[in-house]
């Protein structure tokens, strides 16, 4: 008799065993199941995530630019002498009005003054323009002191009002005055050789608010 209770209960710890397998076994496929569809998901909205970017790059740029969507060229020419014309440079203090080229060269700094580095005309960073020191370029630069005034006009027939901060002579590999570091400021710095083209006068200027 005894034997008999021992065997069923044998019996019953067996059956509760393998249920109790069964049932982790289930759970584990169905939690399989599941991080498998969320997986999916995940790819899937990984995949999708590079097209939103380049949606939301093109809508940035588009905006960007609307800013400055004005008519362009209705106050300058678009070329110089076979040279793109970027804007106007004016210098009331040594009378001198001159177009600011794209491209740096020799054929062009005989032509004009050219953007050597920097942004756009009248755009946040330093723009550096140079010329050589012609009189009717800029060979008179050494006579501009701080507090003179140039006026920069751009492509959208933009004007704005830059006053000369500093005023210095410096070796040919002397590069600082190209830094694009203005802290959100409108720079412009005019560069051109001394006699002998020993060194370099350089004009540094920073925009006039209202």
């Amino acid at each position: 008799m005894k034997k008999n209770i021992f065997f069923l209960l044998q019996g019953k710890l067996l059956l509760s065993i393998v249920f109790t397998i069964m049932f982790f076994v289930i759970l584990s496929i169905i939690l399989l199941e599941q991080i498998d569809i969320k997986s999916t998901k995940i790819t899937e909205t990984s995949k999708k995530i590079p097209i939103l970017v380049e949606t939301y790059e093109a809508e940035k740029m588009q905006v960007q630019e609307e800013k400055i969507e004005l008519p362009e060229y209705t106050n300058l020419p678009r070329e110089w002498k076979g040279y793109e014309v970027i804007g106007k440079i004016e210098i009331p203090k040594l009378n001198l009005e001159k177009y600011i080229l794209s491209e740096t060269s020799e054929q062009a700094l005989k032509v004009a003054v050219t953007k050597t580095a920097g942004p756009r005309v009248n755009e946040i960073g330093n723009l550096c323009i140079a010329g050589h020191n012609y009189i009717q370029t800029f060979g008179r630069l050494k006579e501009l002191e701080k507090g003179d005034i140039l006026i920069l006009t751009d492509t959208y027939d933009r004007k704005i009002t830059y006053q000369v901060y500093e005023t210095s002579k410096v070796l040919p590999t002397d590069t600082s005055c190209l830094s694009q570091e203005t802290k959100g400021e409108k720079e412009v710095t005019l560069i051109t050789c001394t006699l002998g083209a020993i060194k370099r006068q350089i004009i540094k200027a920073i925009e006039v608010y209202d």
